[in-house]
């Protein structure tokens, strides 16, 4: 086939933002939306009409499809210690605890209910994950399901 010089009508980008707790979802949608039409762009949430088009150079179509709130259980709590104590006791020292991860999951609802929760994933630190090539390597597999018996059988708090 022969290359073609032919550019395009428009782009398409979709766009998440993984929140931290305090943040509201609809506010940061109307931020990201504030800051692209700062860019110089008008901003629509809809289909572009051509009366749009005819007045608008450039144009953003921009819609928010939802989200929710980030949750965080402090490290402090005698929850979050004693599941590090259990963790560390099956995994070892070198367990590393984080206050906060990149994930979105929606734990708000634990939140709501007066719940506390703890995260503890198992995945390989290369697991790629939600990628073409995500991957659990069969150790880490079985070295979690330890970790997770462990604080089934041993969690005291």
């Amino acid at each position: 086939e022969q290359a073609q010089n032919i550019v395009p009508d428009r782009a398409e980008a979709s766009l998440e933002a993984r929140l931290v707790k305090g943040e509201d979802p609809k506010k940061k949608f109307e931020q990201i939306a504030a800051f692209i039409e700062k860019q110089g762009f008008f901003v629509v949430d809809h289909e572009p009409t051509m009366e749009d088009r005819r007045a608008h150079a450039r144009i953003a179509k921009v819609i928010y499809e939802g989200g929710y709130r980030a949750s965080r259980t402090p490290m402090d709590l005698p929850l979050s210690k004693a599941i590090l104590e259990v963790v560390r006791a099956a995994a070892g020292n070198n367990t590393v605890a984080m206050p906060s991860s990149g994930g979105s999951l929606p734990m708000y609802i634990f939140e709501d209910l007066g719940l506390q929760w703890v995260g503890v994933p198992i995945v390989n630190y290369d697991n790629h994950q939600h990628s073409s090539d995500e991957n659990l390597r069969l150790g880490q597999f079985w070295r979690g399901m330890e970790i997770y018996g462990a604080i089934l059988a041993d969690l005291n708090w």
